[in-house]
């Protein structure tokens, strides 16, 4: 993405699920707590890929390839994560946050700062449930 569309500066987006932990607050994770979080953010942003997908329009043409198998990655860590659920017997059923309707970006720059903050998002969010999953892996 970077090197396709490259830019400078925050890019937002209001719909995306917002990271409200620290690194202070890692040490206080419950695993339920963090699957059922992850389950949900990675529900969001699967939804927000596939909006991009849809309403990305000319300007993200040539990323659809990559935008595909990102879909594709999310729909599949989804399962796994279901299924990882499953078998620790953690509750299934996610609280149901309110669907912000997401309506087309008013322009081609419009386009590529959600493409931006969709993955940046994405990235981060990532990130902190590798290293929650990771330290709750040495306390089970």
């Amino acid at each position: 993405m970077r090197d396709k569309f490259p830019a400078d500066g925050d890019h937002n987006l209001d719909s995306l699920p917002t990271l409200a932990m620290s690194a202070g607050t890692l040490g206080s994770l419950q695993l339920p707590g963090v699957m059922t979080r992850l389950r949900v953010d990675l529900m969001s942003y699967l939804r927000h890929v596939q909006w991009l997908r849809r309403a990305g329009g000319p300007s993200l043409k040539t990323l659809e390839p990559e935008l595909g198998a990102l879909q594709a990655r999310l729909e599949r860590l989804l399962r796994r994560l279901q299924l990882l659920m499953s078998r620790l017997a953690l509750p299934q059923a996610a609280p149901d946050q309110p669907v912000i309707p997401l309506g087309p970006p008013a322009s081609a720059w419009g386009n590529i700062r959600a493409a931006h903050a969709i993955l940046g998002g994405l990235h981060l969010t990532l990130d902190w449930a590798v290293r929650g999953l990771l330290l709750l892996k040495t306390r089970l």
